[in-house]
């Protein structure tokens, strides 16, 4: 039997929790032997970025997501790999450093220490020997590296365009980051600029990146938005002289009256069109709804079809031609397929970020920096603050942007852009199993054994930022012999969001909940199982501090539990069997919150028969390994194990055990017992039927008293 040295009392979680987090520490317990791994299981999750304070719930509610799962995977028998870091590089923090009057470095330096304690505290399988943070020249050496092999390829380009500006971050924005004409992170109004700039084509591989999502297992909410993000559409190319439209309507041009191009503003350019339909000449006119980039930035004005050409020829008087739609129309273009998808512009005119490792010679034109002379450094310069001027901070210092060129030796100067965040964040799960390799930006050998990502968990607002761009370079990696691989995770799930009070969470609101505070007062487990309990994960919840309370009330439940008399119960090993099933079946599709809500059941059984044995106590121990840790250590090490409950293997259901024992119905002749038939809705027919039965009615006639579930007593007539 084990030993149960169980004190009654509250749980002391926080005692608890600092000495289980030094033992695992101590004992090596979430380090991965990623050389020797017979079964790798690649766990993770999107890292946070440290632009504030420090975490909010809403991260600790994503990392204990997928933390549950990487710890039922583990008890499963996988080597799981859960790694952490800090996506430090980029506008988010380096807004935070200008607001609190700190130098970014300085910043990151001191919210690095303050995000990993933190992380510690939540209780997750970190391995804390495979961190990476994107502003270490250790890491961003192997970005530059990456925007070097895109530029060798023809992936990375510099054009002059008109691009997204946000006013108060003072830089550009690629078009995934501009919502509603607002700048996504300060939501500050976006105008237009036109400047040159570094792309990535990823259109190029837009078709290819369309055709892959029937491929991989991901939630479809994400597929689907990526399909719409892409957009691709299925139209003609029509020529109006000199102009050429893309339109996916064209049977509808000969009841084109005038034709708009890409402009500021509305107005008539003094040109004239000819419509290929029907000869007649139409008016060309500037028009501030038309986008440049799509198509040729012109586009044939249908105002009896479409409701914006209608509302642009009403304003200027412009002529309105009833008509009906004719396939026969199509005869006057080509065929053509188009995409939503812009290539990614990846320059940022600011100071906190990997420096573009790009040299322009007035001979030579642009070069990449030598391979051997990277990492190109961000210099430590006082003056980082964006002018809004066009430039970056960089271009104010020579010392940093004047050199040599790499081809022919002679003046030239360094690009002082510096790449985007998305570039950092779009390859780091590449980076996390090869932390310690200097000689390159990965291990081939544990790059082929560990990649692609197994599980994935982030969320679906990044799902044409951060997952098509990381999509994007993955492939275009593999083309050029780098990966083995095209496509980064082979699933992924996308949790939902928490908000508070029903509101999302938000510092102007004032209901933004730091977690420490929780932990502190109530415990991580509790704080983990109430995060898990609030709904399903691919949904969210509403963060309450009632729920808070009960939660913690819950986890001493469980821990007074273990201090009742130790007894076998028949009906207890049933109830442990099928919540064996139940719990197991509900972490593997993510339903947490009916596995909590299915443990608490489990509990109320328990206290109603008063004991239990101790198999039944160790098999809830490892059952609440994944969602509360550190209290499923403590009571695995109470019932006199010595190693840990986190590497024991998950329990295996036995369906005998959990299936109720068959109900009999005693079958009597005359009063006397002469059989048992299993109850059941014709057990009155079955009971007549036996063989027994019939020996001692024979043919008399007879009348049947039946009390359900209990007898039958077939009484023969004398």
């Amino acid at each position: 039997m084990y030993n149960l040295p169980m004190a009654e009392g509250k749980y002391d979680h926080k005692e608890v929790e600092e000495k289980w987090q030094k033992e695992w520490a101590e004992a090596g317990l979430n380090k991965t032997d990623l050389d020797g791994a017979k079964r790798p299981f690649y766990n993770l999750m999107m890292f946070p970025y440290p632009s504030a304070e420090g975490l909010h719930v809403g991260n600790m509610y994503a990392f204990t997501a997928s933390d549950v799962y990487g710890r039922f995977k583990r008890m499963q028998g996988f080597d799981v790999f859960e790694p952490i870091g800090l996506d430090g590089f980029g506008i988010h923090s380096e807004n935070y450093a200008l607001k609190i009057g700190r130098h970014p470095k300085e910043h990151a330096r001191i919210t690095q220490e303050n995000f990993y304690n933190q992380l510690r505290r939540i209780g997750n399988m970190f391995d804390w020997s495979k961190t990476l943070e994107t502003y270490n020249p250790d890491y961003y050496k192997w970005t530059q590296w990456i925007f070097i092999q895109m530029f060798k390829a023809g992936l990375a380009y510099r054009a002059k365009s008109e691009v997204n500006w946000c006013l108060h971050c003072k830089t550009v924005l690629a078009d995934e980051q501009v919502i509603n004409g607002k700048c996504e992170r300060c939501k500050t109004e976006v105008v237009r600029k036109e400047l040159e700039q570094w792309f990535f084509r990823i259109t190029k591989y837009a078709q290819r990146l369309l055709d892959n999502l029937e491929k991989i297992d991901w939630v479809e909410r994400i597929k689907t938005s990526q399909r719409n993000w892409i957009g691709r559409s299925e139209g003609m190319k029509l020529k109006f002289g000199k102009y050429e439209v893309f339109t996916t309507r064209p049977d509808t041009v000969h009841g084109a009256t005038f034709l708009a191009v890409a402009g500021k503003e509305d107005r008539f350019t003094g040109e004239e069109a000819t419509n290929p339909a029907t000869g007649k000449k139409i008016p060309v006119w500037e028009a501030n709804y038309v986008v440049a980039d799509y198509g040729s930035g012109a586009v044939m004005g249908v105002p009896a079809y479409d409701k914006r050409d209608m509302v642009f020829a009403k304003k200027h008087g412009l002529e309105i031609v009833e008509m009906e739609p004719d396939e026969s129309m199509k005869k006057h273009g080509e065929k053509e397929t188009h995409y939503h998808l812009r290539d990614w512009l990846i320059s940022r005119q600011r100071y906190w970020g990997p420096p573009i490792p790009m040299i322009n010679c007035s001979k030579c034109g642009w070069q990449p920096v030598a391979e051997k002379d990277l990492p190109v450094l961000l210099p430590d310069i006082s003056d980082y603050q964006p002018e809004g001027n066009g430039k970056g901070p960089l271009a104010k210092h020579p010392e940093f942007f004047k050199t040599v060129c790499p081809k022919c030796g002679g003046e030239a100067e360094r690009e002082t852009d510096v790449s985007d965040t998305f570039l950092d964040s779009a390859w780091y799960f590449l980076r996390y199993p090869s932390v310690k390799v200097k000689d390159g930006p990965w291990d081939k050998k544990l790059t082929k054994k560990w990649l692609p990502v197994a599980m994935y968990t982030g969320g679906a607002e990044h799902a044409n930022l951060h997952l098509l761009y990381t999509r994007f370079l993955t492939m275009a990696l593999s083309d050029l012999g780098h990966l083995p691989f095209e496509e980064p995770f082979t699933r992924f799930f996308a949790h939902g969001m928490i908000i508070k009070d029903g509101a999302k969470m938000s510092k102007s609101k004032g209901n933004v909940v730091n977690p420490d505070d929780y932990i502190a007062k109530y415990g991580a487990d509790a704080l983990r199982l109430y995060f898990m309990f609030l709904g399903p994960v691919d949904q969210g919840g509403d963060f309450r501090d009632a729920g808070m309370e009960g939660m913690a009330r819950f986890v001493n439940r469980i821990y007074r539990l273990f201090a009742l008399p130790e007894a076998e119960s028949a009906e207890i090993v049933k109830a442990e069997q099928r919540l064996i099933k139940k719990v197991g079946e509900d972490i593997e599709r993510r339903h947490y919150n009916t596995a909590i809500s299915a443990i608490m059941k489990f509990v109320n059984e328990v206290s109603r028969v008063g004991k239990w044995a101790n198999e039944q106590r160790g098999v809830l121990a490892i059952l609440l390994a994944s969602l509360a840790p550190f209290l499923a250590e403590e009571l695995w090490f109470k019932l006199g194990h010595k190693e840990s409950v986190h590497i024991q293997p998950w329990p295996s259901f036995d369906p005998e055990l959990a299936a109720d024992e068959k109900k009999l119905v005693v079958v009597q002749v005359n009063g006397k017992v002469r059989d048992r038939i299993e109850d059941g809705p014709d057990v009155q027919q079955r009971a007549g039927e036996s063989d027994k039965v019939k020996k001692y009615i024979g043919g008399a006639k007879y009348r049947t008293i039946f009390v359900p579930g209990k007898i039958i007593n077939f009484v023969v007539n004398e």
